[in-house]
């Protein structure tokens, strides 16, 4: 689980223990000051948000008291994550046991397992709870002991993530380090390295940090600043579980890396990550996009209309109006131009449910139909069904999509349909940047499509004027680009069929008869 966003915890219990104030040794506000980051870490969204109720604080107790007790009922309730976190000074006994002091922990080690809690003892508490996953963080001098003698957290294999892993600030005789209180903010070494990684991500990481991708990047820190090596021990599959978001930004594809190669990676990312990992997976098709990648407009059309977001949470897509749904429609007419065969069909679902639009979307469902999509033989079938029994197409919700009432006139699905249509087919006029475009760009079109249908002594040469007109009129409304006109015109003759070019003519026409009169408010159709 990499999206950490709702992750419950009701099942989990955490116990954080720290102290700083003593009898017999040393204060520390270094230490205070690591144990609340650590809680703090603990709450914040990065870890999936630990709610107090499962967070058990053991904060500068002045005498071990209940403490082992506490312990034990805690991590009994625990059936998924058990937690445990300490910060203060460790000790060690006349056997070589690890102890975790309180405030009148007594430094002599005829006094240490009476007035201390033995790591012994956690280590029991942890074997009384039937928690999947089991995990020690412990930073203190001597953590290293933790390890020795009987060192287990867990016995038992629970799958598909199970067992124990144990952080260690230092090693088994060696001591921990905190900063002085010259130093602004002094926390310890560890616990500050430690939060400090998993707050700002690790740049290159997956999605979701577990300890074995965030204790490499801290040891090597406080390695090359000088300070002690921490130490780690994993039992069993502990080492996949995902402790935290990673937060680091996202690095860019490389440019000029192979677009298929980037909508592969992006198309594994969309299907096994979370939707934490959509700036990346855009990146990677828009990467692929730019160098004129089909399958990749088309995906980038799906994420400007919440298609992809939609099924990487298991929901249903939503509506999807204004600025959203001209960028769709613009991505799946650039996928159509290049050559993509899912666009025409998007297209048509755009034009039949968004914009009300009938006509345009006979059109791209009849050309996604001729390019052997079923999905769309299945649509242009059903609406030329409501058509003829005088069925309406879906009704757009209004641009804004709240769903009430506005207090001004809504604007309509035509209306938007319109602005869309002759938005885009300004940007296709500019192509041939003259003061007026259009009697330009519809010769160069008729040029094109009377050398792809034969020529004026082919099966163009049959058709009368009125007939090409319509055919003209059918070949621009996808607006295909200057530099591809010919690839275009080529295209569009193959998926009419040779031969069937006055049969497609009656079809169009049979079409625009059925089809009820678009309003004026519609605009220019595309």
């Amino acid at each position: 689980m990499t999206d950490l966003t709702g992750r419950d915890y009701s099942r989990s219990r955490a116990v954080l223990m720290g102290t700083w104030d003593y009898t017999d040794f040393e204060t520390s506000r270094a230490v205070e000051r690591s144990y609340h980051r650590m809680r703090e870490l603990l709450l914040d969204p990065v870890c999936g948000s630990w709610p107090e109720t499962s967070v058990k604080e053991f904060d500068n107790r002045p005498t071990l008291g209940t403490t082992h007790v506490e312990l034990i009922e805690t991590f009994v309730a625990a059936t998924d994550i058990a937690f445990f976190y300490y910060v203060g000074h460790g000790i060690y006994d006349h056997r070589e046991r690890l102890c975790l002091t309180v405030g009148d922990t007594r430094i002599d080690s005829n006094y240490t397992t009476a007035t201390g809690l033995l790591f012994e003892d956690v280590r029991d508490a942890f074997r009384a709870s039937r928690a999947a996953v089991k995990i020690a963080v412990l930073d203190c001098c001597y953590a290293g002991l933790a390890t020795e003698e009987y060192g287990r957290l867990s016995a038992d294999r629970l799958p598909p993530v199970s067992g124990a892993y144990l952080l260690m600030s230092s090693s088994a005789f060696e001591t921990s380090w905190y900063e002085k209180e010259d130093v602004h903010d002094a926390q310890t070494y560890f616990t500050r390295a430690l939060v400090d990684t998993v707050r700002q991500g690790i740049p290159g990481g997956p999605a979701g940090l577990t300890f074995d991708h965030v204790f490499p990047v801290v040891a090597d820190q406080l390695v090359e600043n000088g300070r002690p090596e921490p130490g780690r021990r994993v039992e069993d599959n502990a080492a996949g579980w995902v402790f935290a978001r990673n937060n680091a930004p996202e690095a860019p594809p490389e440019p000029g890396a192979d677009p298929e190669a980037l909508y592969r990676e992006a198309y594994r990312l969309e299907t096994k990550d979370g939707i934490e990992r959509l700036p990346l997976i855009t990146a990677h098709y828009q990467a692929a996009a730019a160098a004129g990648h089909a399958p990749s407009m088309n995906r980038l059309g799906q994420i400007a209309e919440g298609r992809v977001q939609a099924r990487m949470q298991g929901i249903e897509p939503g509506p999807v109006d204004g600025e959203a749904l001209q960028e769709a429609t613009q991505w799946y007419t650039k996928a159509y131009e290049s050559g993509d065969h899912a666009a025409p069909l998007h297209l048509g679902q755009l034009y039949e449910e968004r914009y009300g639009n009938q006509r345009q979307a006979l059109f791209w469902y009849d050309l996604a139909e001729r390019r052997g999509n079923s999905a769309a033989k299945e649509r242009l079938t059903g609406l030329e069904q409501r058509i003829r029994l005088g069925i309406g197409a879906s009704s757009p919700r209004p641009e804004g999509g709240s769903g009430e009432e506005p207090d001004a006139a809504p604007v309509t699905g035509r209306t938007q349909a319109g602005r869309a249509s002759e938005l885009l087919r300004r940007r296709w006029l500019a192509d041939w940047g003259d003061k007026n475009p259009e009697p330009l760009a519809l010769a160069d079109c008729l040029d094109v499509l009377t050398d792809a249908c034969g020529g004026a002594h082919g099966e163009w040469g049959i058709l009368t004027q009125r007939e090409q007109a319509d055919v003209l009129r059918d070949f621009t409304t996808p607006l295909p680009r200057r530099a591809e006109l010919a690839k275009a015109a080529r295209r569009y003759y193959e998926s009419v069929g040779p031969g069937e070019l006055r049969a497609h003519v009656a079809r169009l026409r049979r079409r625009a008869a059925e089809v009820p009169a678009e309003s004026p408010d519609t605009g220019k159709t595309p």
